[in-house]
């Protein structure tokens, strides 16, 4: 198994997208490409709204590529002569399943851009486009999940796109086989992931454990171990190449979002249905499934990515019938480092990165960084690309994690103890046992705020639950039935510097769980801006 790429180690300190400087990039910092389709340096700039056509989407992707050059000086240089490159889109769905709609999958032609950037001009010997989706490929007999067209079943490798991409028609095998015709020197060829899995000797599933970090953090997701496509470990060159949109469990589809399609689905499917149930249910941490995505890419980081953003799906990441769903952005980002470019995409989604738990698991792995003060961006500005999209229903951002707690009742709050989470969720009752049944927790994290701001108090509790904000009571709730953050919602203003927010529970029925957010004025789950936990 080969061993995943090093980044240089950054501090995952959360920087806002003001902090991004457009100039020649410094040795210290990330690189990213940003390139809209209006870009001054474009043969034939364009607006937003313009539908493309191929050359242009290739010309983004080519100088966006060429922008966002990785420390080896450029894309070419660092993919080393005879490399077998993999190139991994995201192909959740097909144009048949009920689900899909335009901006849920990678644009092919920015597929088909990056694929002939790397045929064209680096010396890789073997160029194959891989990916894992929800649809049985041709040949598998079960009769769930099959794609057809015109009667005649499909895969991620023969659906035909019609007029699905302006400019080019026809289907991914169509862009390999003109690949081969054009650089006949090189071997091109796709993978289906999904049936892909690492075996051992005998046959059977190959179960790896998290590579370890430098720094020693492994695992994330509650189950530590994993079966990855031979594909993934194998090759020597990864670029992610994702589709810019809004996910219900983590907020953003991004560079590293990208990896869940490495899972090989027969190993975690299950029966009747071709999804990677298991990997949700069995490698989720307390049901958010960034864990997963971060353990997924650490078997072999992206080495390069390049995001298509040029149509996205606000909401939710699958057709759900509202016409104002797709967004359309017409930009391509590029470059080394995928936790920088993903912090800058939920940036220009109007996400508050700092809410994207996987960043924070992906910096702990040093995978990237998170401040963009230490990313050079070249080409365009991102600030002027900057837009609110809708939230899924369900979103809710990066709740506090450090605490102070105690029993005692008599105890003065220098002497509680302090208590970091690795969830949102602080479980009072397995932090420590009740004391008596009449016990009650005891927990308080202070947020100093950069000036007056308004807020909703967002309150996950099971028990009987009281809040104080600078010594004011604020929530007097009773959580008795399912356990979710959010549950409780308050409007609470914030004082300049630092607030005192208290919290009293009396566990219910043996258990007693807590959880605190501060949410802005739209009360859409993102964090307030201007704010920051400290206990």
């Amino acid at each position: 198994m080969p061993k995943p790429s090093r980044r240089d180690l950054f501090r995952a300190s959360l920087a806002g997208i003001g902090g991004l400087r457009l100039r020649g990039a410094d040795a210290e910092k990330a690189r990213v490409g940003f390139v809209a389709s209006s870009h001054s340096k474009l043969a034939r700039p364009s607006p937003a709204e313009d539908a493309l056509d191929y050359p242009r989407v290739r010309e983004m992707v080519w100088r966006a590529i060429e922008y966002g050059r990785p420390r080896a000086g450029s894309l070419e240089a660092k993919i080393r002569p005879g490399s077998w490159v993999v190139i991994k889109p995201n192909i959740i769905g097909l144009p048949p399943r009920r689900t899909y709609r335009t901006g849920d999958v990678t644009d092919l032609r920015v597929t088909k851009a990056v694929l002939e950037y790397v045929a064209a001009k680096s010396r890789a010997a073997r160029i194959t486009v891989a990916e894992g989706g929800s649809y049985r490929r041709i040949g598998d007999p079960a009769p769930d999940n099959r794609m057809t067209q015109n009667g005649v079943q499909v895969d991620a490798l023969t659906a035909d796109w019609g007029g699905e991409f302006a400019g080019l028609n026809g289907s991914l095998g169509d862009v390999l086989q003109e690949a081969r015709e054009r650089f006949p020197g090189k071997r091109f060829d796709y993978i289906d992931l999904a049936y892909d899995p690492a075996r051992d000797e005998s046959g059977q599933f190959q179960w790896m454990e998290v590579p370890r970090s430098p720094n020693g953090a492994g695992a994330f997701g509650e189950k530590p171990v994993y079966v990855m496509a031979r594909t993934v470990l194998d090759c020597d060159f990864l670029i992610s190449v994702p589709v810019m949109k809004c996910h219900t469990m983590c907020g953003v589809t991004g560079c590293l979002k990208n990896y869940v399609g490495t899972a090989p689905r027969i190993v975690y499917t299950t029966p009747g249905s071709f999804s990677n149930n298991e990997l949700h249910s069995k490698h989720s941490l307390e049901g958010r499934i960034d864990s997963f995505i971060v353990d997924l890419a650490a078997f072999h980081p992206p080495d390069y990515s390049v995001v298509d953003a040029i149509r996205g799906l606000q909401y939710n990441e699958h057709r759900i019938d509202r016409p104002d769903q797709e967004m359309r952005s017409n930009l391509v980002m590029a470059g080394e480092d995928p936790v920088a470019i993903d912090t800058l995409a939920a940036s220009i989604m109007g996400f508050q990165p700092h809410d994207i738990e996987y960043l924070h698991m992906a910096s702990q792995r040093q995978m990237g960084t998170m401040d963009l003060r230490r990313v050079e961006v070249t080409g365009d500005e991102p600030d002027r690309f900057r837009r609110a999209w809708g939230k899924p229903n369900n979103w809710y951002g990066r709740c506090n994690r450090t605490w102070l707690v105690t029993q005692d009742p008599q105890a003065e709050m220098k002497g509680w103890e302090r208590h970091t989470t690795v969830s949102d969720t602080l479980h009072c009752t397995r932090w420590r046992p009740p004391a008596s049944d009449d016990a009650v927790y005891r927990a308080a994290a202070r947020v100093v705020s950069e000036g007056a701001r308004k807020a909703f108090l967002w309150v996950g509790a099971r028990g009987r639950i009281t809040a104080f904000l600078n010594g004011e009571k604020v929530m007097e709730e009773e959580g008795l039935t399912r356990y979710r953050v959010g549950q409780f919602q308050k409007a609470v203003e914030l004082r300049p510097g630092e607030n005192l927010l208290v919290f009293e529970l009396k566990p219910a029925g043996g258990t007693g769980d807590l959880s605190a957010l501060l949410v802005g004025p739209r009360n859409d789950g993102d964090t307030v801006e201007g704010i920051r936990w400290s206990a």
